[in-house]
């Protein structure tokens, strides 16, 4: 796992420092060339495979709000997520119906961006549900993009849980799954 790790840390630092426009799918696969068990924005769809990582860019037209709803819905136990922006409503209504089935769920966000009109509406359906919050309250940022599922998978990268990420933003999003 910790090539694996070393693989993914890597292939993300390259494409990172050649980001400098946006590349299309076949220049992406080029610049990174990942290993065979890492799948570069594949499944936009939104199911997740079975392959180790994925990872998605929505400006190349991956779909990482299906990706995360469809590792919410298969969540079985925990969920943990610790986001900047949480407005998308797919991912929120996951979130929602994640708990509902008795999925254990915390959520941990921003301050400023918890004062927002829409991340205000989101919060609201999920408290009305009975999912904590906790809005972090430190001097910065809780500028975090993340999510640990069942302790088996975890999501990162740049990418924030909003329809701007989705539709507008150059952001990736990271799936590593243990098994």
């Amino acid at each position: 796992m910790k090539t694996r790790l070393t693989v993914l840390i890597t292939s993300i630092a390259i494409l990172v420092a050649s980001c400098i426009y946006l590349p299309s799918q076949s220049d992406v696969q080029t610049i990174i060339q990942p290993p065979k068990d890492i799948q570069v924005g594949i499944n936009s769809t939104g199911e997740v495979n079975q392959s180790n990582a994925q990872v998605y860019f929505p400006r190349r037209g991956d779909k990482p709000e299906l990706a995360l709803q469809s590792l919410y819905l298969s969540t079985q136990s925990n969920l943990d997520i610790a986001i900047y922006s949480l407005t998308h409503p797919t991912i929120v209504k996951a979130i929602g119906d994640a708990y509902k089935r008795g999925v254990k769920v915390r959520v941990i966000t921003d301050k400023i961006q918890s004062a927002g009109a829409t991340q205000k509406h989101a919060m609201n359906d999920l408290i009305t549900v009975g999912i904590p919050i906790k809005i972090e309250t430190h001097s910065g940022l809780m500028h975090l993009k993340c999510s640990i599922i069942d302790g088996k998978v975890a999501t990162t990268g740049s990418y924030n849980y909003s329809k701007g990420a989705s539709e507008d933003n150059d952001e990736m999003l990271v799936v590593v799954n243990e098994e």
